[in-house]
């Protein structure tokens, strides 16, 4: 490790800080178990922020100091160790590791490239049609898959379909290819995120801030989430399409049969639907359809303790149990390989912070100094947090914004008398809009990667739909939210 590194800094940075609050004394108002919950977070939100270490890794760091630093008083080790590693097994990490599996069901069997080539070709071939075409496709899909998949599987065909369109283009309308394309790309990228705000399942962020407040005694459930996010998603999708096709990058090039064969083919390519698509399809829909009507679903005699949780377990072992037309079920273990485990543990991290930071009374001391500011209004509020959210996470990992935001959101929410909910949603919201820079997500380092854009182009449209997100977010939070949580 170079000493000068940006990472370096942030190591050493991050470990002077943990040993320095730890000296401090503890007081009436704030334990000295609450002094070292502090110094935790600290540690852990710089090597977050600085990515000193993997980002999974420091989200082991309450295992290793929380029992260590004697946070939970007087009782043995191993009692101890099992209170900090309790929330790496919170309800909402099976909910996402049911989720993930599913996802690598649908990639398994290519489901998700036969659905986008057969909603591309319905659209028609008009650069602004198609290229809205391919943005709904992309958030459609990052409901329920993740962006990353989406954007790789994607890239591929907006690559070969931009080829076509060039090859169509005469030299007076070099121009208005060059922002057909820009547009395209970035649109693949920003929908993927965009469409991931919609449902629990369809970012990280979403899961985390849904575990958090369920610890809080706040449940938000599948449908709750998809009446407030969705609309937020729909709307962020049709201005970032506007945006992109009539002021950003303006295109307006007529749409040709060689586009439309060029989709064509790359559907006819995928053969006729296999029966292990049709059996994926099929769990895919139950799944959904569990997850969004479960409140009735529990009224039917012997499902009353029906969980999000429990549907997204009962879909992952459906992959595994219902036979292939190969051989063994529609998922082997030996796929399990590819589901980001990181994530997972981060979520746990995050979780057990939170954790201790409600039990050992640090969220009500950091709430009592936001008392004085009782009279604010929530929208400015709601706004000033989603402004900085949103511009932080351009430039630090989603998930380790969330888990680092939402327990400091709590406490000022206990101090202003505010719904935790109203301001903790926001943060997991907010951390899915960083469309301005290639390192902010996934989506956007993959269609930057192409080389058919300039990280100027990026920051320029990335800027514009950041504020869409500000606006949206704010303004649903704001007055959407409390009906929908009470």
């Amino acid at each position: 490790m170079i000493l000068t590194s940006p990472k370096s800094i942030g190591f050493w940075t991050g470990f002077f800080l943990f040993l320095l609050i730890c000296t401090i004394p503890g007081t009436d108002s704030l334990s000295k178990e609450a002094i070292y919950v502090t110094a935790v977070v600290v540690l852990m939100a710089t090597w977050w922020a600085t990515e000193a270490i993997p980002l999974p890794a420091t989200a082991l760091l309450p295992l290793a100091l929380f029992p260590m630093l004697g946070i939970f008083g007087d009782i043995p080790s191993k009692d101890a160790f099992q209170l900090s590693a309790n929330p790496y097994a919170h309800n909402n990490v099976f909910l996402f590791l049911g989720g993930f599996i599913l996802a690598l069901a649908i990639e398994k069997v290519n489901l998700h490239k036969r659905m986008a080539l057969k909603m591309l070709l319905l659209v028609g071939t008009d650069s602004k049609y198609l290229i809205g075409g391919f943005m709904l496709v992309s958030g459609l899909l990052s409901m329920w898959i993740f962006n990353t998949s989406t954007t790789l599987m994607l890239l591929p065909i907006a690559l070969a379909v931009a080829t076509v369109v060039k090859s169509t283009t005469n030299e007076s309308n070099e121009k208005q290819f060059e922002n057909f394309q820009v547009s395209l790309l970035l649109g693949i990228a920003y929908a993927a995120t965009i469409g991931g705000m919609a449902t629990i399942v369809g970012t990280g962020p979403n899961v985390l801030v849904v575990g958090l407040l369920l610890d809080e005694g706040i449940e938000v459930d599948f449908l709750d989430w998809m009446l407030l996010a969705t609309p937020i998603s729909f709307i962020m999708l049709i201005a970032g399409w506007y945006l992109l096709t009539h002021i950003i990058f303006p295109s307006s090039l007529s749409g040709t049969n060689k586009t439309f064969d060029e989709l064509k083919n790359l559907y006819l390519n995928l053969g006729k639907v296999t029966s292990d698509e049709k059996r994926v399809f099929i769990i895919f829909c139950i799944t959904a359809f569990c997850w969004i009507f479960r409140k009735l679903i529990i009224l039917i005699p012997g499902f009353s303790g029906l969980t999000d949780y429990g549907i997204a377990i009962f879909a992952a072992l459906a992959l595994f149990i219902t036979p292939s037309s190969k051989s063994g079920g529609l998922l082997e273990w030996s796929a399990t390989k590819n589901l980001p485990w990181g994530i997972l543990i981060l979520f746990g991290g995050g979780l057990s912070i939170a954790a201790q930071i409600k039990a050992t009374g640090l969220g009500v001391w950091i709430g009592s100094f936001f008392s004085v500011f009782g009279n604010v209004e929530p929208l400015i509020l709601i706004f000033v947090i989603v402004a900085i959210v949103v511009f932080l996470t351009e430039i630090t990992s989603n998930q380790a914004t969330t888990a680092t935001f939402v327990p400091i959101m709590f406490a000022i929410a206990l101090g202003l008398g505010f719904d935790k909910a109203q301001l903790a949603i926001p943060v997991a919201l907010a951390a899915s809009c960083a469309f301005m820079l290639p390192v902010a997500t996934p989506p956007n380092a993959i269609v930057y990667g192409s080389e058919k854009f300039t990280i100027s182009q990026m920051m320029r449209a990335g800027f514009y739909i950041n504020i869409v997100g500000i606006i949206v977010v704010t303004i649903f939070a704001t007055y959407v939210l409390p009906g929908i949580i009470n």
